[in-house]
């Protein structure tokens, strides 16, 4: 099953720097990404797929068609693993075994995603 990434970039019109340095990784990686020679993780996949708009599934190959709005069972997914995320955070946050500054850097960026899948969710239920 081939992802659908290189076909988003080129919707939008964008070299593999440009759209990069929007999602914020190397353009090294996002090509291995769109030719399947690097997986993604999950945090990542949900990170290009609102870049380009379009569900996780969809972006992966494995839903035909996207229609704008998420399924709930996706929403639950995506949620599910930012909370296992940032429950990971804290409990390295009490067993002291690194820097509190690094460790709240990671929980701020699981809330980060948490909200923006909030965001996510409330403009799926406006369509």
């Amino acid at each position: 099953m081939k992802n659908r990434l290189k076909e988003a970039r080129l919707e939008k019109g964008l070299t593999l720097k440009q759209a990069s340095k929007h999602i914020g990784i190397r353009d090294s990686t996002l090509s291995q990404y769109e030719t399947g020679k690097r997986e993604p993780k999950l945090e990542t996949w949900v990170k290009l797929a609102d870049y380009f708009g379009v569900s996780v599934g969809y972006l992966q190959g494995i839903e035909d068609k996207y229609t704008g709005v998420m399924a709930d069972s996706e929403r639950q997914v995506r949620r599910n693993k930012i909370k296992e995320n940032m429950a990971k955070t804290l409990r390295r946050a009490w067993a002291e075994d690194e820097p509190w500054e690094e460790v709240y850097a990671d929980f701020k960026r699981q809330w980060n995603l948490l909200e923006l899948e909030f965001q996510k969710i409330t403009q799926d239920m406006e369509r």
